[in-house]
């Protein structure tokens, strides 16, 4: 009984922590360029997350993330350099999305926010298997970065919080 009422309390803060990073943080200026920080991470999202975070024996980073929906494609491109392919991109605890309409239109808004948000979890894993990481844990197994985060995840016996650890550089 107690451990239950211990989950839903951390559960409880950790979704109140994410609703209060994500949601009440004041836009700032990146690139002389004005971004509108949109108010809505689907509760989908947020779930998901937090299964990560407990999965992974992680908390949220003491560093809020700063979410920019850019106004068209080409803000995009000219801010990140990155193809059209791309639908957000996460660095020094900022993420940048393609406009959020778009990615809605292309069915692919919430996967590319879990993505771009588990960056941020993960700020301290070495970049070299952050993304194999994310790609497995989200079920993008074809990808070439997940043979690599599998090479060395089993020498962990395939214990998430033991590999995290043991690679977590900050």
């Amino acid at each position: 009984m107690e451990s239950s009422r211990k989950s839903q309390r951390l559960f409880t803060i950790c979704i109140l922590k994410i609703l209060f990073l994500l949601v009440i943080l004041t836009p700032t200026q990146l690139k002389s360029e004005e971004y509108m920080l949109k108010e809505y991470i689907p509760i989908g999202v947020t779930l998901q997350l937090y299964n990560f975070l407990q999965e992974a024996s992680l908390t949220l980073p003491p560093t809020p993330v700063t979410i920019y929906y850019t106004k068209s494609l080409t803000e995009f491109h000219y801010l990140t350099d990155m193809p059209y392919n791309i639908g957000g991109i996460y660095e020094n605890f900022q993420i940048i999305f393609q406009p959020r309409e778009i990615l809605v239109k292309k069915k692919i808004f919430e996967k590319v926010l879990l993505h771009e948000l588990l960056h941020w979890v993960l700020y301290g894993l070495s970049e070299k298997y952050q993304e194999g990481l994310i790609y497995w844990y989200m079920g993008y197994y074809e990808k070439k970065e997940v043979d690599i985060f599998l090479n060395k995840f089993a020498d962990f016996n395939y214990e998430l919080p033991l590999f995290i650890s043991y690679y977590w550089e900050k």
